[in-house]
């Protein structure tokens, strides 16, 4: 059963509601103009203790770095984001993937003491959404951060056709979040909105697309889906072999018309070794999407575990081979820094309200949901350190620095210093040499007006006590400053 909506609840919800419909079919973007739009880069997920050792078991296995390691994370934990292993696989050269899903895996999908989209947005998990938000802040890096994944499914609680869910009432939560996060200054994080390649139940009112939250929350647009062979946990009898482009096909189509400037990756997939050749069914994956038969599909991560079905690529030598032989391809040869490029993150959208709690939904058990695992690594850039402090001393000085550069690409960071007296908000200034542009940053607000890039500070970095330091950091493409860069701070 349902619970009473709140006043400020049924505000965030009739919001959603109003604008629905041009949710449903966006205005084409323009694509991201921080690469060449061409190759898709490599994603891995595998449960191990550390995500750097996730990385060197795939480079060890398949002869090549990952550019991303993925790993999930379950609320009920009340973890807080494991910031330095997420910054020991950027300091490689990979991008870190956080799956973070809002439920407590020991309890059935529809047990009243589960976690669920009415107490999101009553906000019983308001100081938890926060307290993480600040976390990736701290961070430092770009993060992408995949929340509450395959919501057209039936084995989550925040699927759209369970508790009493609907799709408005998951984009209000997907938006809850977003906002909360993006508060705590985390305006590092890229969001990746995720479907199931198919919908279960398979009903019109299930479709993905009625609970795409909008694009000012959406970065990457994901797809999950895998082969599951003859005879899977949920079908013993049944059989589901199926084909790459049978998984994942129409699914990418969709994609394409719902979020045509927005790049798509497919989230987690592989392929059961029961009823058909899986190292062939490894060699097509990777030699269609090589042949750019999928040009908005950007990451590929494959689930490598032996988890309800062999999946792992080293399940068998034949398969273990062709995957190892796939991914040499120049095609997936992209590295994290690169990836991050990706992606222009969305416009930050406005907050809406904050709720408070009321009880539960009702029981049922529960068909088969989907993994939790960790990362891989990837390699790494070339720093180029530059510093330059200007402005007056009474009031503040910065100094940008290069952390790293890559072939059209580089990482800076700005180190912003308070003067002889407090500051209680600080405004800095720069420009790039000719060709360089900032894609995306964090810590600060950004604006860029011509060839200038002005930074303000975050709500939570103003404030700094005489000769106090707080930095900022940002991606950009074109290549990096040799030269001192003047930054103006005020």
């Amino acid at each position: 059963m349902s619970r009473p909506r709140t006043a400020l609840r049924a505000l965030a919800l009739a919001a959603v509601t109003a604008v629905t419909t041009t949710a449903l079919a966006p205005v084409a973007t323009s694509p991201a103009a921080a690469d060449d739009g061409r190759g898709t880069y490599l994603g891995v997920f595998r449960e191990v203790g550390q995500l750097t050792a996730a990385a060197d078991g795939f480079r060890a296995d398949a002869g090549v770095e990952p550019a991303s390691v993925q790993w999930f994370e379950a609320w009920s934990n009340q973890r807080p984001f494991p910031v330095a292993q997420a910054r020991a696989l950027w300091s490689r050269g990979i991008l870190p993937h956080w799956t973070w899903e809002p439920w407590d895996p020991t309890l059935g999908v529809t047990d009243p003491a589960q976690i669920d989209l009415e107490a999101i947005l009553d906000g019983e998990w308001d100081s938890y959404i926060r307290a993480r938000g600040a976390e990736l802040a701290s961070l430092g890096t770009p993060v992408l951060v995949r929340w509450g994944h395959e919501f057209n499914g039936d084995w989550y609680p925040w699927a759209v056709s369970r508790n009493g869910n609907d799709p408005q009432e998951y984009v209000a939560a997907y938006r809850h979040v977003h906002e909360l996060v993006t508060a705590a200054g985390a305006t590092n994080v890229q969001w990746v909105w995720t479907f199931n390649a198919s919908s279960s139940p398979a009903a019109s009112w299930n479709a993905p697309e009625l609970a795409y939250p909008g694009d000012a929350y959406v970065d990457w647009v994901g797809i999950d889906g895998y082969n599951w062979g003859d005879g899977p946990s949920w079908d013993p009898t049944g059989r589901h072999w199926t084909s790459f482009d049978g998984v994942i096909g129409d699914a990418y189509r969709t994609a394409t018309r719902l979020a045509p400037g927005k790049p798509i990756t497919v989230a987690e997939t592989a392929s059961s070794e029961d009823g058909g050749d899986k190292a062939a069914w490894i060699r097509t994956m990777l030699a269609d999407v090589a042949a750019g038969r999928y040009p908005q599909l950007r990451l590929l991560t494959y689930f490598d575990e032996l988890k309800e079905e062999a999946w792992a690529f080293t399940s068998s030598p034949a398969a273990h081979q062709a995957f190892a032989a796939g991914v040499a391809d120049p095609w997936f040869a992209g590295t994290g820094r690169e990836l991050a490029l990706v992606a222009r993150p969305g416009a930050t959208p406005t907050p809406t309200v904050e709720p408070t709690p009321t009880v539960e939904p009702t029981p049922t058990v529960e068909p088969t949901p989907t993994p939790t695992v960790e990362p891989t690594p990837t390699p790494e850039p070339t720093p180029t350190p530059t510093l330059e402090p200007t402005q007056a001393p009474s009031t503040c000085s910065a100094s940008l620095t290069v952390l790293g550069s890559w072939p059209g690409g580089f990482q800076a960071e700005v180190r912003v210093t308070a003067g002889t007296a407090p500051l209680t908000a600080w405004t800095t200034a720069f420009a790039l040499p000719s060709g360089g542009s900032v894609r995306n940053g964090w810590s600060g607000t950004f604006a860029s007006s011509g060839g200038t890039t002005t930074v303000g500070n975050a709500a939570w970095n103003g404030t700094l006590a005489p000769g106090a330091t707080t930095t900022y950091g940002f991606l950009a493409t074109g290549t990096a400053p040799t030269t001192p860069v003047p930054v103006s701070c005020s």
